[in-house]
């Protein structure tokens, strides 16, 4: 447990860093100093600054720490339960239905082309053909969507929320496997975080994670990965539509006379134009108005299957028997592995049951599935097999011929690979099934990517190329942005700075409120010294605000801000960090977000006079008994602090001694400590605060250019300087999301070496 030294004059100690390097020391306050000696340092550090005087020292120790905007927000009941909403039965229903509209319509699509491919690449002369085909689809569709997705990858959701970005979110939780070091503790305490408690495969699970951690490889594969199965998600959503529309409309080629291709391809760009078109609308009404279309095709589907197999030939449920499997490849070799790339576009959108998951529910989408489209499709299949068993001719005309967009079958593996390591790292499930898992699947999935290969030529290349577009814009922003982030913690300046240049910061203070947007979760940013450099004066109230994501889908309102003090109080300079889960969207009112952030304030300093206050009066006996111990100590180092550290160190020794005493029972505040609303020094602060912000905000933004080192490769220099250098240019900041005025913003020119 950490320990503090408070001086009620101001005075500073520096506590010795760990052997790592990477110790802290605080004021009293709660403002920050840093251990380090960036380019801003004066030199070296000093254990006891002169001229500021002390009256007394005490030895605190303190509760748990509370650094967020709304001080009580660690003290919701339940704070680490699952946030997924009660749903009656007739509301999971409903979502079934909806889910019609919105997650199977590719699946539901399917009968439209696979046999139409499957028998473009066999030709069927015997009923092994029919039945080893229709065997092949029957059981891809009860092995992948079905087991795999509804059964087991719908449960590694993060609550609530799907998809791979979700799982690899999910896997930063209980590993720091993320590049961008700018985790905190205090993120653990939102109420979505959720730890999962240990269990017997613990051991296990925190290998998988020092691994992780202390390899700087495998978080680079596991990133890669990750950004992989998401640009073939982009590069796949691209073709599908097209491929869905078109195969639909193509139906009318042989219905209509003179409906050609050109036809075939206006009608379709009508269609699409117009389904992107509602869009915007949102996922619920486009649910609500398509779920009845979509209902009506399934049990369409369904009920001419049905009567399919009923006229034609029912004896094709020997299909069942994964036998003719076997025949249908013993038969046909080499054809009937190309034939697979024809099979794979059955299950074409099963990732959407996944990927579309925080629109809906778990249970929503396996009741869909199992008792909708599994059925319908199946008897769709069967139907169209029993009339190809009658006229086996009719195969090229059954539905459009179309090339398998490929990357769907690589989205799966990704997923195939990530819900692995979500067994193994969260869920701890046992060894044994945790492997049969990639071993089942991932070797289904990669039998079809080995058939879908063959596609490449055919169009297959298309998806490829957008996926790999997508990643490396994906990925050359996440390395630009680990590097800038790299270079302002080495650059970032130090408290001595800061102390020598006193509460007036070297320059003029004026009312008013200066938000300064940066990237540091700690520290003072070097661009705040070009703004002290540029500017004539500066504001009476510094905030640094750090926008920061956070590895959870959505953080609440009221834990969306952690606000602490930078320096000692009369300097009125603050650090509010922002936090966003992966799904929220910041449309912030500025307006809002100023109020907001007031408001948040004047709690975080009543809450702070409140806690202080209490400390006080905990600490205050103990203070006699601490200074004598420290005066009979003899003679100490010359240093000036000997006389703190075997108080410091007796402390450390009673602290597990009293831990229990000081948890089971608090004293109330005697009469004699002033109240929080009496405290002068909160009423001096909470009037300045007033003043600052009746006279106006300013948005401090610095324009950072990033480049480069001369003494860097080539290849950096093109992905930096240039590709970089575009992204950054090209993409909206905090100000821009949020419309602040122009006239409220001011910018200052910084390059960053990386």
């Amino acid at each position: 447990m950490k320990e503090e030294i408070e001086e009620s004059s101001s005075v500073r100690l520096l506590r010795s860093t760990s052997s790592s390097g990477g110790g802290e020391s605080r004021w009293v306050d709660g403002s920050e100093v840093d251990s380090e000696s960036p380019p801003w340092s004066l030199g070296g550090d000093q254990d006891i600054r002169e001229g500021y005087g002390s009256i007394r020292r005490r030895l605190v120790k303190k509760p748990k720490r509370v650094d967020s905007f709304d001080v009580e927000a660690m003290e919701i009941a339940g704070a680490h339960g699952n946030h997924e909403k009660d749903a009656s039965l007739w509301q999971t229903l409903a979502l079934a239905f909806q889910t019609l509209g919105v997650v199977y319509g590719d699946m539901g699509t399917s009968p439209l082309y696979v046999f139409s491919d499957v028998f473009s690449k066999v030709t069927i002369t015997s009923e092994v053909d029919v039945l080893g085909a229709l065997s092949l689809v029957m059981y891809t569709i009860a092995l992948i969507p079905l087991m795999k997705y509804v059964f087991i990858v719908l449960k590694a959701n993060d609550n609530g929320e799907g998809g791979t970005f979700a799982l690899y979110s999910l896997i930063c939780r209980y590993a720091k496997v993320n590049l961008l070091p700018n985790r905190q503790q205090a993120d653990e305490y939102i109420s979505s975080f959720k730890l999962k408690l240990p269990t017997p495969e613990l051991e296990r699970a925190l290998n998988i994670k020092d691994a992780l951690e202390h390899k700087s490889l495998l978080k680079t594969i596991l990133l890669l990965l990750v950004l992989t199965g998401t640009s073939m998600v982009i590069g796949d959503g691209i073709l599908t539509p097209a491929i869905s529309v078109m195969s639909a409309v193509s139906g009318l080629q042989g219905e209509i006379k003179g409906f050609g291709t050109g036809a075939l391809v206006i009608t379709s760009i009508i269609i699409l134009i117009a389904l992107f078109s509602i869009q915007r609308f949102g996922t619920s009404k486009v649910g609500v108005t398509f779920a009845p279309a979509l209902s009506l095709w399934f049990f369409s589907l369904g009920s001419i299957g049905l009567y399919n197999l009923i006229t034609y030939d029912i004896t094709v449920v020997r299909a069942f028997n994964p036998a003719y499997i076997y025949l249908f490849f013993r038969k046909n070799s080499s054809s009937a592995w190309s034939a697979l790339g024809g099979c794979v576009l059955c299950i074409t959108g099963a990732e959407a049951m996944f990927a579309d998951l925080g629109h809906f529910s778990v249970q929503s989408i396996q009741i869909a599935f199992t008792g909708v489209v599994f059925p319908c499709l199946l008897l769709a299949y069967m139907g169209q097999a029993a009339y190809l068993s009658r006229h086996p001719d009719s195969a090229n005309r059954i539905f459009y011929n179309s090339v398998p967009g490929i990357a769907e079958v690589g989205v799966m593996i990704v997923s195939t690979s990530l819900v692995t390591l979500v067994m193994l790292l969260i869920w701890q499930t046992n060894l044994f099934l945790a492997l049969c898992f990639p071993l089942v699947f991932g070797t289904v999935e990669l039998i079809y990517l080995s058939a879908v290969l063959s596609k490449i030529m055919e169009g297959g290349w298309l998806p490829l190329v957008f996926a790999t577009f997508f990643l490396c814009i994906m990925y050359t922003w996440n390395y630009g942005s680990v590097l800038k982030y790299q270079s302002e913690v080495r650059e970032k300046i130090s408290m001595d700075f800061m102390l020598e240049l006193g509460s007036t910061l070297g320059t003029v203070r004026v009312p008013g409120v200066g938000l300064l947007y940066n990237e540091l979760v700690q520290g003072i940013p070097s661009v705040f010294g070009r703004f002290l450099l540029e500017l004539p004066a500066i504001h009476s109230t510094i905030v640094f605000v750090c926008i920061k994501y956070v590895p959870v889908p959505v953080v609440p309102q009221d834990e969306r801000f952690l606000f602490r003090r930078v320096c000692p109080k009369d300097y009125h300079m603050f650090r509010c960090v922002a936090r966003y889960g992966y799904k929220d969207v910041r449309k912030d009112d500025h307006n809002a977000f100023e109020q907001l952030l007031v408001e948040s304030l004047e709690k975080f300093l009543r809450k702070e006079a409140q806690e202080f206050a209490l400390e006080s009066s905990l600490q205050e006996p103990e203070f006699d008994s601490i200074s004598m111990m420290s005066r009979e100590s003899g003679p100490q180092d010359g240093d000036g602090i000997g006389e703190l550290r075997i108080p410091l160190m007796h402390d450390q020794r009673l602290e597990e001694e009293e831990t229990l005493s000081s948890q089971e029972s608090v004293p109330a505040l005697p009469a004699s400590v002033m109240s929080v609303d009496e405290d002068p020094s909160l009423e001096y602060e909470l009037s300045d605060l007033k003043e600052a912000t009746d006279s106006g905000f300013t948005y401090l933004i610095g324009h950072g250019d990033v480049r480069a080192k001369k003494s860097s490769w080539f290849i950096k220099k093109l992905v930096i300087n240039y590709f970089y250098g575009f992204l950054r240019r090209n993409c909206r900041g905090g100000a821009a999301t949020m419309r602040v005025p122009h006239t409220n913003i001011m910018q200052v020119g910084m390059t960053y070496m990386v």
